[in-house]
């Protein structure tokens, strides 16, 4: 089996999670690595050994380079749509972060050309690799819930809080156009679809916690433009009645995710805090207790594992597809709409 040799574009934070992975991972390799910021691009290819020739800062010279087998896209949101078409026009396959793009317009049309043409690719929706929630799918796909009746879904950060944080562009609605709710909340709406089915209908309010800060690259102060926060009700196909909460303002709360979901029959919740747990109400027993369950090793995976994998022709059964990503944006375009318009939206 020769390795996947995979071209990153994008040596920030969220980088700092796939090339770890990628340089753990069985069959494949980080061939070339791609950054607009020098020295961030340096310190990437000194760390993993990438040679100087293999290092871009045009992304185009990356996915163009013909020894790159994959690409793995970690950039902001408005370049991850134009990146992934460049792979598909190349013919490479690829994973990119969420959210999938900036509306569902540009993602469906990408989804529709990475299907003709008929190229692999994986949106990675992180926690859907967590021990818990692999293993809470696993119990839900066995119908031990029966009809899901209620929903509750917490996504808590205090982010937005952390002494000296300048107007980076996720604050910059131009570039990521989703603030919070992108950003986190397509997380949490992507591990309840995965468990509940699809939301067809939501009623959401979006604010801003921190409204002015100083740029990057100056001590100007500008306005922050998107969303700090993100609170909306939402309606299951199944019927089910949702509650969720995101924010990057809470103090108090590094990444606390949690997810209470309840049935006719029996109720699961995970709290991430410690993903190797799940809580579980069995069928026929005290309707007041739930059951503390260790999740067992074969709910185990690693996200760029899989995608490796994926490329292979091995793929896991719970991979997050382009289609996954493509629904999610529908929801956030509609949690948008919704807050714009104060109204309730259903998501056709």
């Amino acid at each position: 089996m020769n390795d996947i040799r995979i071209g990153l574009i994008g040596c920030g934070g969220i980088s700092g999670n796939h090339l770890p992975q990628i340089e753990k991972a069985e069959g494949g390799v980080i061939h070339a690595l791609c950054d607009i910021h020098p020295g961030r691009l340096k310190t990437a290819g000194d760390r993993y050994g990438v040679p100087e020739e293999r290092r871009f800062t045009d992304w185009r010279d990356l996915i163009a380079l013909e020894t790159v087998d994959a690409v793995d896209i970690c950039t902001p949101n408005n370049l991850h749509v134009p990146m992934a078409m460049a792979s598909v026009d190349a013919g490479k396959p690829f994973c990119v972060e969420k959210p999938l793009g900036v509306n569902y317009a540009e993602t469906a049309e990408l989804l529709r050309r990475a299907e003709e043409k008929n190229i692999p690719s994986m949106i990675c929706f992180s926690y859907r690799f967590m021990p818990a929630v692999r293993y809470a799918r696993h119990l839900a796909e066995q119908g031990l819930l029966g009809n899901i009746v209620n929903i509750y879904a917490q996504y808590l950060k205090s982010s937005a809080y952390m002494p000296g944080r300048r107007l980076d562009w996720r604050f910059d609605k131009d570039i990521a156009r989703y603030g919070v709710s992108g950003d986190l909340g397509v997380h949490i709406l992507d591990l309840t679809t995965f468990l509940a089915g699809d939301v067809t209908g939501v009623f959401a309010q979006l604010g801003t916690a921190v409204p002015f800060r100083k740029r990057e690259d100056s001590e100007e102060i500008a306005p922050v433009t998107t969303d700090d926060w993100c609170h909306f009700l939402a309606r299951f196909s199944g019927g089910a009645s949702a509650t969720f909460s995101i924010t990057r303002a809470a103090y108090g709360n590094r990444n606390h995710i949690t997810v209470d979901i309840y049935g006719e029959k029996g109720a699961l919740r995970f709290d991430l805090d410690n993903n190797q747990k799940l809580y579980y109400h069995r069928p026929g027993t005290d309707e007041n207790a739930m059951e503390e369950l260790t999740v067992p090793e074969e709910f185990r995976a690693g996200q760029q594992q899989c995608f490796i994998d994926l490329l292979h022709g091995k793929k896991d059964p719970y991979l997050p597809t382009l289609a996954d990503g493509v629904r999610m944006q529908k929801m956030l375009d509609a949690i948008m709409d919704s807050a714009e318009r104060n109204a309730w939206v259903d998501i056709l």
